[in-house]
Protein backbone atom coordinates (compact mmCIF):
# COMPACT_ATOMS: atom_id res chain seq x y z
CA UNK A 1 0.00 0.00 0.00
CA UNK A 2 1.35 3.68 -0.64
CA UNK A 3 0.64 6.90 0.55
CA UNK A 4 0.87 9.26 3.66
CA UNK A 5 2.53 7.48 5.98
CA UNK A 6 1.57 3.58 4.78
CA UNK A 7 4.51 1.01 3.75
CA UNK A 8 5.67 0.10 0.35
CA UNK A 9 5.07 -3.44 0.50
CA UNK A 10 5.66 -4.92 -3.06
CA UNK A 11 7.66 -2.80 -5.75
CA UNK A 12 7.48 -4.02 -9.54
CA UNK A 13 9.90 -2.82 -11.86
CA UNK A 14 9.40 -3.22 -15.30
CA UNK A 15 10.65 -1.17 -18.67
CA UNK A 16 8.53 1.10 -19.56
CA UNK A 17 6.69 1.90 -23.50
CA UNK A 18 4.68 4.82 -24.70
CA UNK A 19 1.81 4.29 -22.78
CA UNK A 20 3.78 5.02 -19.67
CA UNK A 21 3.89 8.64 -20.62
CA UNK A 22 1.65 9.66 -17.97
CA UNK A 23 2.81 7.64 -15.09
CA UNK A 24 6.45 9.19 -15.30
CA UNK A 25 5.17 12.86 -15.80
CA UNK A 26 2.99 11.98 -12.68
CA UNK A 27 5.66 10.93 -10.67
CA UNK A 28 8.36 13.36 -11.90
CA UNK A 29 5.80 16.41 -11.18
CA UNK A 30 5.27 14.60 -7.21
CA UNK A 31 9.14 13.86 -6.70
CA UNK A 32 9.87 17.90 -7.95
CA UNK A 33 7.12 19.49 -6.04
CA UNK A 34 8.26 17.30 -2.77
CA UNK A 35 11.92 19.70 -2.71
CA UNK A 36 9.67 22.49 -2.61
CA UNK A 37 10.47 23.98 1.58
CA UNK A 38 13.28 22.03 1.12
CA UNK A 39 17.25 24.00 1.61
CA UNK A 40 18.40 23.14 -1.74
CA UNK A 41 16.16 24.88 -4.17
CA UNK A 42 14.09 28.35 -4.72
CA UNK A 43 10.60 28.08 -6.04
CA UNK A 44 11.68 29.46 -9.40
CA UNK A 45 14.08 27.00 -9.48
CA UNK A 46 11.36 24.27 -8.80
CA UNK A 47 8.87 25.59 -11.00
CA UNK A 48 11.26 25.26 -13.64
CA UNK A 49 12.33 21.96 -12.92
CA UNK A 50 9.10 20.72 -13.20
CA UNK A 51 8.47 21.94 -16.28
CA UNK A 52 11.70 20.45 -18.01
CA UNK A 53 10.01 18.27 -20.67
CA UNK A 54 7.16 17.77 -23.49
CA UNK A 55 5.19 14.90 -24.28
CA UNK A 56 6.95 14.80 -26.96
CA UNK A 57 10.31 15.29 -26.19
CA UNK A 58 9.63 12.34 -23.70
CA UNK A 59 8.49 9.84 -25.85
CA UNK A 60 11.23 10.70 -28.11
CA UNK A 61 13.51 9.78 -24.73
CA UNK A 62 11.32 6.45 -24.28
CA UNK A 63 12.05 5.34 -27.25
CA UNK A 64 15.64 5.99 -27.50
CA UNK A 65 16.52 5.45 -23.95
CA UNK A 66 15.96 2.70 -21.17
CA UNK A 67 13.17 3.58 -18.46
CA UNK A 68 12.23 1.38 -16.10
CA UNK A 69 8.92 2.41 -13.66
CA UNK A 70 8.64 1.43 -10.58
CA UNK A 71 5.19 0.25 -9.48
CA UNK A 72 3.34 -0.84 -6.00
CA UNK A 73 -0.09 -2.06 -5.49
CA UNK A 74 -0.43 -1.45 -9.42
CA UNK A 75 0.34 2.58 -8.90
CA UNK A 76 3.86 4.41 -10.31
CA UNK A 77 5.76 5.28 -7.60
CA UNK A 78 9.08 5.75 -9.05
CA UNK A 79 11.28 5.47 -12.48
CA UNK A 80 14.64 5.54 -13.85
CA UNK A 81 16.25 6.71 -17.17
CA UNK A 82 19.09 4.90 -18.74
CA UNK A 83 21.09 6.58 -21.78
CA UNK A 84 23.27 3.57 -22.78
CA UNK A 85 24.23 5.52 -25.79
CA UNK A 86 25.65 8.37 -23.83
CA UNK A 87 26.90 5.91 -20.49
CA UNK A 88 24.81 8.52 -18.17
CA UNK A 89 22.32 7.21 -15.87
CA UNK A 90 19.89 10.33 -16.73
CA UNK A 91 17.45 10.13 -13.46
CA UNK A 92 15.49 8.20 -10.40
CA UNK A 93 12.92 9.72 -9.11
CA UNK A 94 10.48 8.43 -6.61
CA UNK A 95 7.04 9.78 -5.12
CA UNK A 96 7.93 11.56 -1.77
CA UNK A 97 6.04 9.64 0.22
CA UNK A 98 7.31 6.59 -1.03
CA UNK A 99 11.02 7.57 -0.52
CA UNK A 100 13.46 5.55 2.32
CA UNK A 101 11.59 2.68 0.82
CA UNK A 102 13.65 1.32 -1.32
CA UNK A 103 12.16 2.25 -4.04
CA UNK A 104 15.08 4.14 -5.40
CA UNK A 105 17.67 1.93 -5.13
CA UNK A 106 15.50 -1.04 -7.11
CA UNK A 107 15.37 1.63 -9.92
CA UNK A 108 19.14 2.38 -9.70
CA UNK A 109 20.09 -1.33 -9.58
CA UNK A 110 18.32 -2.39 -12.12
CA UNK A 111 19.95 0.46 -14.35
CA UNK A 112 22.89 -0.83 -13.12
CA UNK A 113 22.49 -4.12 -13.99
CA UNK A 114 21.10 -2.87 -17.67
CA UNK A 115 24.35 -0.35 -17.57
CA UNK A 116 26.56 -3.39 -17.04
CA UNK A 117 25.08 -5.78 -19.28
CA UNK A 118 25.03 -3.21 -22.28
CA UNK A 119 29.22 -3.41 -22.04
CA UNK A 120 29.25 0.16 -20.09
CA UNK A 121 32.04 0.17 -17.52
CA UNK A 122 31.77 3.46 -16.34
CA UNK A 123 28.49 5.61 -15.43
CA UNK A 124 28.01 9.29 -14.95
CA UNK A 125 25.46 11.15 -13.93
CA UNK A 126 24.26 15.00 -12.57
CA UNK A 127 22.51 14.70 -9.25
CA UNK A 128 20.41 17.30 -7.69
CA UNK A 129 21.82 18.56 -4.53
CA UNK A 130 19.38 16.80 -2.24
CA UNK A 131 20.12 13.22 -4.27
CA UNK A 132 23.95 13.44 -3.76
CA UNK A 133 24.26 11.18 -0.39
CA UNK A 134 21.79 8.38 -2.33
CA UNK A 135 24.42 8.33 -5.26
CA UNK A 136 27.09 8.04 -3.05
CA UNK A 137 25.52 4.97 -1.04
CA UNK A 138 25.12 3.37 -4.36
CA UNK A 139 29.34 3.83 -5.06
CA UNK A 140 29.16 7.36 -7.09
CA UNK A 141 32.15 9.92 -6.25
CA UNK A 142 31.88 13.49 -6.75
CA UNK A 143 33.57 15.09 -9.96
CA UNK A 144 32.45 18.60 -8.85
CA UNK A 145 29.96 21.23 -9.39
CA UNK A 146 27.80 21.92 -12.19
CA UNK A 147 24.60 24.39 -13.20
CA UNK A 148 21.74 22.87 -15.37
CA UNK A 149 20.12 25.45 -17.44
CA UNK A 150 16.35 25.02 -16.94
CA UNK A 151 15.15 27.53 -19.26
CA UNK A 152 13.45 31.38 -18.80
CA UNK A 153 17.16 32.19 -17.50
CA UNK A 154 17.22 29.88 -14.34
CA UNK A 155 19.49 27.59 -13.47
CA UNK A 156 20.23 24.51 -10.77
CA UNK A 157 23.22 23.10 -9.00
CA UNK A 158 23.76 19.84 -9.63
CA UNK A 159 26.73 17.39 -9.13
CA UNK A 160 28.20 15.21 -11.50
CA UNK A 161 29.26 11.98 -10.38
CA UNK A 162 30.52 8.86 -11.57
CA UNK A 163 31.00 4.98 -10.80
CA UNK A 164 33.15 2.27 -12.12
CA UNK A 165 30.73 -0.78 -13.18
CA UNK A 166 33.32 -3.32 -13.54
CA UNK A 167 34.07 -3.87 -10.11
CA UNK A 168 33.52 -2.94 -6.25
CA UNK A 169 35.29 0.57 -6.29
CA UNK A 170 32.86 3.38 -7.22
CA UNK A 171 36.40 5.07 -8.69
CA UNK A 172 35.93 6.64 -11.88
Amino acid sequence: MVGGDEVVTHIAIRRTGPDDVDSITAVHDAAVEGERGRDHYTDAQIDAWARLRSVAKLRAQIAERRFFIAESSRRPVGYAQLDVREAVLRSVYVRPECQRHGVGRLLAHTALREARDAGLQRLELDSSLNAVSFYEALGFVSLGCVDHELGNCVSMSCVRMARCLDGESGQP
